[in-house]
């Protein structure tokens, strides 16, 4: 019962903070299909962001589609962040696709589904261009039913 309030209280918080970020200034979308709906372990889709705001919050939400036929009840990935001042960061991200019923986490229109996922909620420390990129860290060498990766950006301002 009290795993069930963690999840219900991160949802909440996790779509707070998503109508929070759609009233804020979008800076940055972009989307990249993955080839035939197949994605393979050397496809990384890249994002270069230019950040110009290092006093406001920056939300930085990935957005995953992929079709109703996707097997799997998350999806891992490897988010690489290269910064202005030469630093890397390599980090793990995963996104939970069903609940332990099968059902889907995320939103189902046809036969596709929306996992969205904000990863970032901070100030960067330079002005200057961050390159983000996904891999997925399956064992598999192509990971099937994924259509789309989109990476949206908000500034966030602050309320003091």
């Amino acid at each position: 019962m009290q795993r069930l309030n963690v999840r219900f209280f991160s949802l909440i918080g996790i779509t707070m903070c998503l109508l929070y970020a759609c009233g804020s200034d979008a800076v940055f979308n972009k989307s990249v299909a993955i080839s035939n709906r197949s994605w393979k372990d050397n496809f990384r889709p890249t994002f270069k962001v230019q950040i110009t705001d290092t006093l406001s919050n920056h939300d930085f939400i990935l957005t995953i589609r992929t079709t109703v036929d996707y097997a799997y009840s998350n999806l891992w990935l490897y988010l690489t962040i290269n910064g202005p001042m030469g630093k890397s960061s390599r980090l793990p991200l995963e996104i939970v696709t069903a609940d332990p019923t099968g059902k889907w986490t995320g939103d189902k229109s046809g036969s596709l589904v929306s996992f969205s996922k904000l990863f970032i909620h901070d100030k960067f420390p330079k002005k200057g261009t961050y390159t983000l990129s996904f891999e997925q860290a399956t064992t598999q060498k192509s990971l099937p039913e994924v259509v789309d990766v989109t990476l949206d950006v908000y500034t966030v301002e602050n309320k003091q």
